[in-house]
């Protein structure tokens, strides 16, 4: 039987060793093996590991002098277990294999390119299985960065095109709110006046989306009432929402998170609910406990739900992904009468509360 240094050798070399080594060629060999970061194992067709050289043996746990013949795939991490064994059967039939896997140990989990070859005896048959595993660590980290990145500006992208689409509907839906407005008998302005209000409501609405939470942290300026802010983000829709229920001191780094968890409802009430509808109207409850806030967003006199739907939005998934990240809970019911969204933010509230 050819030793795991002939072996590597008739494989990575064909043709160069055309007669056996001697002894002391064996050892140099043997070193040169040792020498490479690249973790070479001889496996029998059984899955039994026979022989393996140093950088192998050090990202398995395996002592050099241990005589080997344990089996391979329980040295490797569990989760690497299945493409492991389907790989060792296809170098058992015969054919080259390959899988990534991967180790662990106190210096941490490295990531390997796995190659199998098998290695055949005069018969046909597979004498072993020559495995030489690549670190390929930083390659596999920087993939995982770039997919990442990638996966990102597709979200950034598909966010942007998701607010464009509805800026349109919701100053669609203020025009009209805005000119039955003025067409009221006591209306002071015009619609024009109106809307122009109702706009510059909505900008203050955004801007307070994206305030930087960090910057205002630890600032008095950083602290709002939870329906000082609600009241600021529903002020375009006027006296069509109203704030009920007890008040407290919102926490800073919670500003944006409530504030785009109300615009989304808005938007979505607009273009499919009670803000779209002549009669529709929003209430908002809020309840606070401790450091918890509970707000209850409830729609009637919009349109009649039959059922609710069967897929989310692009925007409900996006708040929902905030609302997680904030570690707080979400959910929605679909009534006949309107939707009813109740969200508890957990850790939202500074401890004094401003009244109840």
């Amino acid at each position: 039987m050819e030793t795991p240094v002939e072996a590597y050798g008739s494989v990575a070399f064909p043709g160069v060793l055309s007669t056996p080594p001697d002894l002391p060629q064996l050892i140099l060999q043997k070193a040169m093996l040792d020498a490479t970061p690249d973790c070479i194992k001889m496996i029998s067709a059984c899955g039994r590991l026979l022989m393996m050289n140093k950088a192998g043996c050090l990202a398995l746990g395996v002592a050099e002098d241990s005589g080997f013949g344990m089996p391979w795939i329980p040295l490797l991490p569990e989760d690497v277990h299945q493409s492991g064994l389907a790989a060792l059967g296809r170098a058992a039939n015969g054919e080259n294999a390959r899988f990534h896997g991967k180790s662990e140990s106190a210096e941490g989990t490295k990531y390997w390119d796995n190659l199998l070859t098998p290695v055949m005896d005069s018969s046909g048959g597979v004498q072993f299985i020559l495995c030489v595993s690549r670190d390929v660590t930083e390659k596999t980290i920087l993939e995982w960065e770039l997919e990442g990145a990638i996966n990102r500006e597709k979200l950034l992208s598909k966010e942007m095109r998701h607010r464009v689409k509805n800026l349109f509907s919701v100053v669609s839906g203020l025009i009209v709110i805005a000119e039955k407005e003025a067409a009221a008998e006591d209306a002071p302005e015009d619609a024009t006046c109106i809307l122009r209000e109702k706009l510059e409501a909505l900008s203050r609405a955004t801007d307070a989306a994206f305030v930087d939470n960090k910057s205002m942290a630890d600032t008095d300026t950083g602290l709002i009432g939870v329906q000082s802010l609600v009241n600021s983000v529903l002020r375009p829709y006027g006296s069509r929402c109203a704030v009920v229920g007890g008040d407290a001191l919102l926490r800073s780094v919670m500003m944006t998170t409530l504030t785009l968890f109300l615009h989304e409802l808005a938007t979505n009430s607009v273009k499919y609910g009670a803000l779209g509808s002549d009669s529709g109207q929003v209430t908002v409850r809020c309840a606070a406990e401790n450091a918890s806030l509970d707000l209850t967003w409830l729609e009637v006199g919009g349109p009649k739900i039959s059922t609710s739907p069967k897929s989310e939005g692009f925007g409900s998934e996006m708040i929902d992904r905030i609302v997680r990240s904030a570690g707080g809970t979400i959910n929605r019911t679909w009534h006949s009468e309107g939707l009813v969204v109740d969200l508890c933010l957990p850790s939202a509230i500074q401890l004094q509360h401003l009244n109840s």
